[in-house]
């Protein structure tokens, strides 16, 4: 690929990552009144990649978390548990890894009298974007395609992955988030006259009783030709 065809496509990656990372904040809550339950809880997150090719990894993991109530707002503790992998045979070795894998700094959360994470920064809990992106690479070795299939290739898989680190980031309202449902479809032109698109879809519902997350997902589906890739994350909160 030129450089010049790699400056566009690195603008069209930027661009897109402006998009996705923006869109939550569109979706900011006004101030309501919440309760922070007692007992505890599992939390459960379900994380998806798409790999390309068809092929995808799916990670769940639970944390037995509770609230301990602070002035007006909360500190949530986690202890993880079970972790379950759907990854395809040729990846075995990485899904074993993840089963294994203990993550780290997402609990203690500090919330405030929203149940928003306080002092947020976007906080991640994969760890194994690395890994995926080298599966990325593996999967599609296997295909030989001419210059503009690859331009194009090339622009999937970048606005994949930034879609993968988008929604692997905890939202910020993630214990007791704004019910709805919002989805956003983007068109862009690409080189060579090529087109792609994304579709963003953001939904969340929550507990009328006291505001506390019922099941909230954010799905990304990255799209050029009959190619495409996704990106989703699900939390669920089983009392």
């Amino acid at each position: 690929m030129s450089s010049n065809r790699r400056a566009i496509l690195a603008g069209i990656a930027a661009g897109a990552s402006l998009s996705l990372l923006s869109l939550p904040v569109r979706l900011a809550a006004a101030p309501r009144g919440i309760t922070f339950p007692e007992g505890r809880f599992i939390l459960r997150r379900e994380l998806e990649r798409g790999l390309g090719g068809g092929a995808a990894i799916v990670v769940t993991r639970n944390w037995e978390c509770s609230f301990d109530q602070i002035g007006a707002g909360a500190s949530v503790r986690g202890t993880q548990g079970r972790c379950d992998v759907k990854a395809p045979p040729a990846l075995a070795a990485l899904a074993e890894m993840e089963r294994s894998r203990k993550v780290t700094g997402l609990f203690p959360m500090k919330l405030d009298n929203e149940g928003h994470i306080f002092d947020w920064g976007g906080r991640g809990a994969t760890g194994i974007e690395a890994a995926l992106r080298a599966a990325d690479a593996r999967i599609d070795s296997l295909t030989l395609a001419d210059g503009d299939k690859r331009d194009a290739k090339a622009w999937l898989a970048q606005v994949g992955s930034t879609a993968a680190e988008v929604v692997s980031q905890v939202p910020r309202d993630l214990f007791f988030p704004e019910a709805g449902k919002r989805t956003e479809n983007r068109k862009m032109a690409l080189p060579d006259g090529q087109t792609g698109s994304y579709d963003i879809t953001i939904e969340a519902e929550a507990r009328q009783s006291d505001g506390l997350l019922v099941s909230s997902e954010r799905r990304i589906v990255t799209r050029i030709g009959d190619s495409s890739r996704i990106a989703r994350e699900r939390w669920t909160l089983l009392a």
